[in-house]
């Protein structure tokens, strides 16, 4: 339900939105509670992801806070199909290759940097991050799992400093910089046992990522809380930055295909969402907060009152048109106030929008 396309050759990956809450059965421990995945656009390689300038962001970061959600981590696949006619899939990162490269640790620790945490006792105010990483990968079964990660305070500094860089001869290895005219590196050690069993100490070039990372338990949630699930009940609806693109006769079939007692759960997608206050022709922009809160709340008679509201209203005689509403029909909904016009209208008998 994440919205990780399974099939994709190349690594994926998304931001994942949701809030954070206590953990009662770890002393002090917080847990990140996970509601949906966006992927933004983004440039994928066989070993790297990286993400492209979005110009959706500003309006899903919008409805992510009307929801009373934030970014809590990021999240990255490399399945590799072992089976299709099974399902099974590669296993690709163990104790003999590695669980996060450098450069995943690198970015992690990026993303941290940006999300860090509110301390009070910190001189600067801020001291570590929640933000989570969370790889989806092959297990030893051959079967997909998912594993949770954080990278140390130590990591989030190297890589502030723009010092730690992913070593040339292994994807599992980093390499810090050494001193140039323009920034002096101090010299970064780490130990570990030779052949024999004695400690030893070496210079972090090249630097073990096992020794930056901080592995997470995960799991999925047994409490009432539901969060954004994509397609609704029935039925898939496109998601953001992939090759569809919703319009308005997609999302007239979605809302078709669902019933009409879970007419919470089919707006409860961030996919739907976004097109439903981002869409000019249905003009639900002013109303889209009133949705929100129904979700957020699980309100059902919220949803209900909205349901049967004037812009609803207007939105069920759109849909209820067989015909194509760009005009090529009896009838064309204007892309201003969408009002039903006939077809030999020129412009729209109300605002007089010009026909489309």
């Amino acid at each position: 339900s994440s919205g990780i396309n399974a099939e994709w050759p190349l690594r994926p990956g998304g931001f994942l939105y949701g809030r954070y809450e206590v953990e009662e059965h770890i002393p002090l421990g917080i847990k990140a509670v996970v509601s949906f995945v966006y992927e933004p656009p983004q440039r994928c390689s066989s070993n790297s992801v990286e993400f492209l300038e979005d110009d959706k962001q500003a309006l899903v970061e919008e409805l992510a806070g009307k929801l009373d959600l934030k970014r809590v981590g990021w999240i990255f696949t490399d399945l590799q199909a072992l089976s299709r006619s099974d399902g099974t899939v590669r296993n690709l990162r163990h104790a003999k290759t590695y669980f996060l490269s450098a450069q995943e640790c690198i970015h992690a620790a990026h993303f941290q940097n940006l999300h860090p945490s509110a301390s009070p006792y910190s001189s600067s105010g801020r001291f570590g991050s929640k933000f989570v990483t969370v790889c989806v990968t092959g297990n030893s079964s051959n079967t997909i799992e998912m594993s949770g990660y954080q990278v140390s305070n130590q990591c989030m500094a190297l890589v502030r400093d723009e010092i730690l860089l992913p070593a040339r001869e292994h994807p599992g290895q980093a390499y810090v910089k050494q001193s140039s005219s323009e920034q002096y590196v101090p010299d970064v050690f780490f130990r570990e046992k030779d052949e024999y069993g004695n400690e030893v100490t070496k210079e972090a070039r090249p630097l073990p990522v096992e020794y930056l990372l901080l592995q997470l338990p995960h799991g999925t949630p047994k409490s009432s809380y539901v969060p954004l699930l994509p397609g609704g009940p029935n039925g898939t609806f496109p998601i953001l930055n992939r090759d569809q693109t919703a319009d308005l006769e997609i999302f007239k079939r979605y809302y078709r295909s669902q019933p009409d007692e879970a007419f919470l759960e089919t707006l409860a997608d961030i996919n739907v969402l976004y097109f439903l206050a981002s869409n000019e022709t249905l003009n639900f922009k002013e109303s889209i907060g009133e949705i929100c809160s129904a979700i957020k709340s699980r309100d059902r008679s919220l949803v209900e009152q909205f349901k049967v509201s004037p812009i609803w209203a207007t939105f069920e005689q759109i849909i209820s048109i067989d015909s194509d509403l760009s005009g090529g029909g009896e009838t064309w909904a204007c892309s201003t106030c969408t009002l039903i016009n006939n077809a030999t209208a020129t412009a729209c008998e109300v605002c007089g929008t010009p026909k489309c």
